[in-house]
């Protein structure tokens, strides 16, 4: 728990400076709209880019344990957006981003250093592979089908809007630099690395400093809604974690070590990105705000649970 404590304390603080801005009315009603489309169009495809290229990728690869991270993404997505449509009678895209926030877990800014933390010298490849099935798959798909769910047409048109959206963006395009870059064994120029490293820095902080100022402005106003908000974090916390280690323990029998890793990134609390993108392509944000705020303090007491479970 202090562990966790430690590692999402300046998550917190940066959320409170936020929210401390806008109250002093630094921010006005269209500065979350600036905020998250600098962090998502220009701060973190910088910062993928250089993260990617940096993985060993072909060294460190386990198929099994991507393939079931990935499966798993994919099918807690679906039924996400399965639940948000069926129950709740959301539209498609904003689904999308109730599913994105059952499978997409805040990696960058806590999986790493709770995984470096947990898993001592193998964090490496559990990291990497991780660090794909987040960047390269839940993110691109969720944005993908967001785009592909606007505007109607034939299914000819919505897949390519599918292809077009989950492709052709800054994010996918800087996965894909990446990945080429690690598996060409290149290394990015020292100028341009601290360049990316000035830049890319800047993305969570301005992504979680843009949630602080969102919930500020919507409690003010009482558009915080928390209806809705406990099937998110349910399901981040508590469904996606055991799904993970029955998936990997019990049918695929892997090793321990694996187990404990796809359980550790499972458990982690929805990401500040799922906020980002909602805001970006206009979802409904207000709820997503408030279960990324309420995961990760619950996460304090889930994910040392977790932990525990699966260290014995």
């Amino acid at each position: 728990m202090l562990q966790f404590l430690a590692t999402s304390t300046p998550f917190f603080a940066v959320i409170g400076l936020g929210a401390l801005s806008a109250w002093r009315g630094l921010f006005g009603s269209d500065a979350v709209r600036v905020l998250n489309t600098y962090a998502f169009m220009v701060a973190t495809p910088a910062m993928v880019l250089r993260v990617m290229s940096r993985q060993p990728i072909a060294e460190l690869w386990n198929g099994v344990f991507f393939a079931a991270l990935a499966l798993l993404g994919i099918v807690g997505m679906g039924l996400g957006i399965l639940v948000a449509r069926r129950f709740f009678g959301m539209p498609f895209p904003n689904a999308v981003s109730r599913g994105q926030s059952l499978v997409g877990g805040n990696f960058a800014f806590l999986g790493i250093p709770l995984m470096l933390a947990f898993l001592g010298d193998g964090a490496a490849a559990p990291i990497a592979i991780g660090l794909i099935c987040d960047t390269a798959l839940v993110v691109p798909l969720a944005i993908g089908l967001i785009e592909a769910g606007r505007g109607k047409g034939s299914p000819w048109r919505i897949a390519a809007r599918l292809v077009r959206g989950t492709i052709v963006n800054p994010f996918m395009l800087s996965i894909m630099g990446g990945v080429a870059l690690s598996l060409s064994g290149l290394s990015i120029p020292e100028p341009i690395d601290r360049f990316l490293v000035f830049l890319g820095g800047s993305a969570a902080p301005v992504g979680i400093f843009a949630l602080g100022v969102a919930a500020w402005q919507w409690s003010r106003e009482g558009r915080l809604p928390l209806k809705g908000v406990l099937p998110l974090v349910l399901g981040k916390l508590v469904l996606h974690p055991l799904l993970t280690w029955f998936v990997l323990a019990i049918v695929l029998r892997l090793d321990p070590f694996w187990v404990k890793a796809g359980v550790l990134y499972a458990a982690l609390p929805i990401a500040a990105n799922v906020f980002v993108i909602s805001e970006r392509f206009e979802t409904d944000s207000r709820p997503l705000a408030a279960a990324i705020v309420i995961s990760t303090t619950a996460a304090a007491l889930t994910f040392p649970i977790a932990i525990w479970l699966v260290s014995g």
